[in-house]
């Protein structure tokens, strides 16, 4: 895959990734994100004047002393010249100065990134190269970055690695959460030890991150809801897929999703007959034989909603039955995806922005390793955007092997 950099454009104010080349391949707007899900997005790298010590102190009302105290987080600051600083902070893009703070004090963090496996060409393979970008964005602090990998769809899995996690002595995590009971006795210790964690994908009640990136996954869910009423006939059935998993829970992302749709059917007053089914990850096979059976259950049937990354399962194993005129869509342009999305078997997915997750995580534990600040638990609800085949070449460079 091609590496992919991001920054914002001079004259428009707009994001956007350009390829190794300084080809543009997606130019799309975000002047309004900051306002409405307060991301802060990369200021311009070449300052033309460097904001000093001093700057900083005159706009926030404070004095030099105090800015260094924050900035060194020495304590003995109260909250209101602490939030004043860090609003001048932000406005003035002195986050590559951040750094130094951490570099003249010559010390290194220890950052555990636990997340499902991440197979090329996948979701969380993306999520990674997004992580990859930031840190090689922040090389001047030292960070002994160590991942932990688990089964998505085994939670005895996840309750290994989340065990290991404890046991590495993190200085900071991040958390791509899949099971919620699971998630929530892993940041219990994480409170305890005072240790800082961030979310990414998933949004678990009940925890205190320092920030969480995900998309809205009822809003997801109610955007599927809707494609698939758009793309189905008024009189067709409809289906539900979602993954079977190893241990007596549903991934928490899944279940937002599930109820996403069915509110968006229920609050329209549609009417329309909504099937559940199941298919196996692990088992490839297995899942094909199920699909094929359960279409030939329910002829009626026109549309099917995949709830995770894996739509290509279902329309690979609908390739063959001839006649096949059902309307899938899905999550996620990852490879298989794409190609079923490219040869019509997938009419859509929605993409998650799985790269800007990861980055904005990695970005915000560093912020919380220096800075402690007071603001915590904020969530950073993403773009996400409908695929389909006729813009699908417009995300080639970003998603291609």
């Amino acid at each position: 895959m091609s590496s992919i950099f991001v920054y914002v454009h001079k004259s428009t104010n707009n994001f956007v990734f350009v390829n190794k080349k300084g080809n543009i391949c997606l130019l799309e707007l975000f002047k309004k994100i900051e306002e409405s899900s307060r991301i802060r997005m990369p200021k311009e790298h070449n300052m033309a004047k460097q904001v000093k010590i001093k700057d900083i102190a005159e706009k926030a009302g404070v004095s030099r002393g105090t800015v260094d105290r924050i900035l060194h987080d020495r304590g003995n600051v109260s909250d209101s010249s602490r939030r004043a600083v860090e609003r001048v902070l932000a406005e003035t893009g002195y986050r590559f100065n951040i750094h130094t703070s951490a570099v003249s004090l010559k010390k290194g963090f220890k950052l555990i990134i636990s997340t499902p496996e991440a197979v090329a060409g996948e979701y969380w393979d993306v999520v990674g190269k997004g992580i990859d970008h930031a840190l090689e964005e922040y090389f001047d602090i030292t960070i002994d970055c160590e991942y932990v990998f688990y089964n998505q769809f085994d939670i005895y899995s996840c309750r290994n690695a989340f065990d290991s996690v404890v046991k590495k002595k993190p200085d900071a995590v991040i958390i791509g959460a899949t099971f919620v009971s699971e998630t929530k006795i892993l940041c219990d210790i994480l409170d305890r030890e005072k240790i800082p964690y961030a979310f990414i994908d998933s949004v678990i009640e009940g925890t205190h991150p320092v920030a969480t990136y995900s998309s809205n996954q009822n809003a997801c869910g109610r955007m599927i809801g809707r494609l698939l009423d758009l793309f189905a006939p008024a009189d067709a059935e409809l289906a539900i897929f979602s993954s079977r998993r190893i241990g007596n829970e549903r991934a928490n992302n899944s279940m937002r999703r599930m109820a996403g749709l069915k509110e968006y059917f229920r609050d329209t007053d549609k009417g329309r007959i909504i099937k559940e089914s199941k298919i196996s990850v692990l088992d490839p096979e297995e899942s094909k034989k199920d699909i094929i059976e359960f279409i030939g259950k329910n002829p009626k049937v026109k549309g099917i909603a995949v709830l995770n990354s894996r739509g290509y399962i279902v329309a690979d194993a609908l390739a063959g039955i001839s006649g096949n005129d059902i309307s899938i869509v899905s999550f996620d342009l990852t490879v298989n995806n794409s190609r079923c999305i490219r040869n019509g078997s997938i009419a859509a997915v929605i993409c998650q922005r799985p790269e800007m997750q990861g980055f904005y995580a990695v970005k915000a534990i560093i912020s919380a390793l220096l800075y402690n600040p007071a603001e915590k638990n904020i969530r950073h609800f993403m773009p996400v955007d409908i695929v389909i085949r006729e813009n699908l070449d417009d995300y080639g460079e970003i998603f291609a092997e």
